[in-house]
This record gives C-alpha cells, structure tokens and sequence, in this order.
C-alpha cells in the first residue's frame, strides 16, 4: 500500500500565515524581523516541496534550517523532519527529532503528530510502545495500523467508527491519519466526506489538509467545500491547502471574487508563497482596490527574486504614492543585494523627498551599508543625509562604522 505524504506543508496545517514586511519607516528589529520570517517561510516551503517530491535528505537539511529559524513554524519543521528522516530510512534519527520536539515545545499540537509516527516506527521495528496515559488509544492505533495493512476492506469500517463514536478526539485524529495512508476509492471517499463536514466537523479541517496532498485531482473538490461553508477558518485552510494542490487558479478566482478582505489577503499571500507572481501581477493589474494592491505588495516578498521583479515594475510605474513606496520598502527585502541598483537609481532620479526616504529604508533592508554611505556623501539636502546616517547607525558594517567616525572628525 502507498503511504502518501500525510498533511503536507505546515503553512497549511497549524503555523501562522506567512508574515510580510511591515510598512514601517525605520525601525531596524522590525525590518530584521520581517526578513527573517520571510527566509524562515521560504525553507519551510522549499521543505514541503522537497517531501511533496520524495527528496528526504533535501526535507531533513531544509526544515532543520526552518526549525533553528525558531517561529511559529518551528514546531512543524521539527516533526516534518523527523517524518523526512524517516522516509530516509533513519527511524533512530526520527525518534531523536521527535524527542527534540517535546523538550523544545512541550505544549505544541504537533507533538501528537510525532507521537502517531513513533507509533509507526516502533511498530514497524517491533519496539514495544511505552506506557503512557494514552496506552490504550495507542494500542488502538497499533491495531489499525497492522489490520490496514493486512485487510483494508475490514480496516476502513473500524476506523469510520471511531470517528463517529465517542472516542478521544486524539485517537478520532490519528484513525483519519491511517486512512490518509489509503488511495482506495473507499478511504478517499470517508475523507472528502468528512472534509465536508458531514460527519465530523471537529475533523474537517484536518481531513481538508490530507485531501490537498492528493494535488490537482482534489482541487475542485476543494472549491466545491469552500462555495459551500459560511465557515472562515474552514474556508482559510482550503486557501492555504491550495498552496499543495499546486492549485494557484483557485487561489486567483478567491481573490477576484472573495468579498471577505481577511480571505483575500490569505490567497494572496498564498500566492506569494507559491511563487505564482504572474498571476498576483495580473491581478494587481485588475483590481481597483488600494487594500488588495497593497496585500499583493505585501504577499511578493515571499516568492523571493521572482517577486522583486514584480515588485520592482510597481515601484516604478505605480502612480500612488504609498503603494509605490512600500514597494520600494518590499523591494529591499525581496531582492536583498541584487535590488541595490535599481534601489539607486530610485533614489537619485525622483525628486520626491518620501520616495527618496522609501529607497533609503529599502537599502538598509538589502543591508547595503556601501551605497548607502555614497548617497550619503553626495546627498546635500540635511534632512535626507539625516536619514541615511540614521540608517547607517544602526547597521554592523565597517564601512557604516568608518563612515561615523569620518563624521565625528
């Protein structure tokens, strides 16, 4: 029986959304920050790629650098490593990145998820479970787990029992997560019924999360749950499932027609994190809305060079003033040292001091202390030399610190 990649990509299942850079004029922990989250957002996504395409020890280094990245989706790297670990054939490493989990984040959801898969390797193993207060759900388990690979058609009725019964809705999650491990017609069908919410709204979420590993085919599935729930957190997942699906036109309609700005703003930065810039460029293109431009701003960051080329068209042909300068600001974190010419050029050919300060806010978020210390040099206008030796102040470069002392002189 194939085992299939279950509940795939964490920007999906129980981490935050993907955090964007912050239209802030100055402040550098706030820019430092938003840079990090964005570069902790693109290796746990490059991980979710990496294990939706069978590459493990790619996984394992991707979500290791996620995990020491700390954040909200720290605690899903963790178990997405040890999941990538042991598809590698390392079950000791595994169970050593589970453990790692529990001492680090003893509160977290996802340890339950790494508890249902040392329940696997141990069964696989022969290792005997430890005694824990839920010995009895994990026994349980352990049954399924053998009676699915032995008799599925006799595992299948078992386990839509329990989701219907009374049981704890620890072992009610790990069932549907060995249902999950089924392509039958059957244990496809149970789940999309309860992605529906037919049966067991308190497990719809999770059962929309394992049905987007399935990719394109469940995709129209999907949009037929989300034309049909007033639920937003349901309704959310589905965008953020989407993300697995490989499904960026159904993101594209959601914001076109979504009415809801907290949705749109989700499948927009869905977008970003697919990487999908083409289509957020035509839809910025498209839309009227001064709020849906900015999201679109804010969701490129993510889709890295890709995005600063897109970022940087707007930045020079966006006639608003706000959304070109907080392009501008993106641009700087999205293109990092590559964006420094354009970031230049920027500066020295508008005459617009709160665009030349936007350029200058972009530069020390590229953390490009040289061409910074240039503009400043020639800069003669004192409010504006003022704002690029702020910026140079609170940079660790040399050639910032000579540039300070050469002032003081």
């Amino acid at each position: 029986m194939k085992i299939t990649s279950i509940f795939l990509t964490a920007v999906l299942i129980s981490a935050a959304p993907v955090v964007f850079a912050a239209e802030v004029a100055q402040p550098a922990p706030l820019a430092d920050e938003a840079a990090a989250q964005a570069k902790d957002n693109t290796f746990y996504a490059d991980g979710t790629k990496a294990i939706n395409e069978g590459r493990w020890s790619d996984a394992v280094d991707l979500f290791s650098k996620a995990a020491q990245q700390g954040g909200d989706r720290a605690e899903g790297a963790l178990y997405w490593k040890a999941y990538a670990e042991n598809k590698e054939g390392q079950p000791a490493r595994a169970l050593d990145t589970c453990a790692q989990l529990r001492r680090a984040h003893p509160k977290s959801n996802w340890i339950d998820e790494c508890g249902a898969l040392e329940i696997e390797i141990r069964g696989k193993s022969g290792q005997p479970v430890q005694p824990q207060a839920e010995q009895d759900d994990d026994l349980k388990l352990l049954a399924l787990n053998a009676i699915m690979q032995q008799d599925e058609s006799r595992a299948i009725p078992a386990i839509q029992q329990i989701l219907n019964g009374n049981s704890s809705d620890r072992l009610k999650e790990r069932a549907l997560f060995v249902l999950a491990q089924s392509d039958s017609k059957q244990a496809q069908d149970l789940i999309a019924q309860i992605a529906r919410g037919q049966s067991n709204p308190a497990l719809q979420i999770k059962a929309i999360r394992m049905l987007s590993i399935r990719g394109k085919q469940s995709a129209d599935l999907l949009a037929d749950i989300y034309q049909h729930t007033n639920n937003d957190a349901v309704k959310k997942a589905i965008l953020q499932s989407w993300l697995v699906a490989d499904s960026p036109d159904k993101l594209v309609e959601v914001a076109r027609n979504e009415s809801n700005p907290q949705l749109i703003r989700t499948a927009v930065q869905t977008l970003g994190a697919m990487g999908a810039t083409t289509q957020l460029q035509i839809l910025y293109n498209e839309t009227k809305s001064h709020e849906i431009k900015g999201d679109i701003i804010s969701g490129l960051i993510a889709a890295g060079p890709k995005g600063a080329e897109v970022l940087g068209t707007i930045a020079t042909t966006e006639q608003d003033p706000d959304l070109r300068r907080k392009a501008i600001r993106n641009l700087g974190i999205a293109g990092g040292s590559a964006s420094a010419p354009k970031l230049v050029a920027t500066y020295q050919n508008n005459s617009d001091p709160e665009t030349k300060k936007a350029a200058v806010e972009a530069l020390f978020l590229a953390n490009d202390a040289h061409d910074l210390v240039t503009l400043a040099k020639a800069e003669k206008d004192p409010a504006l030399k003022q704002k690029i030796v702020q910026q140079l102040s609170i940079m660790h470069d040399q050639e910032a610190t000579a540039y300070m002392l050469e002032i003081l002189k």
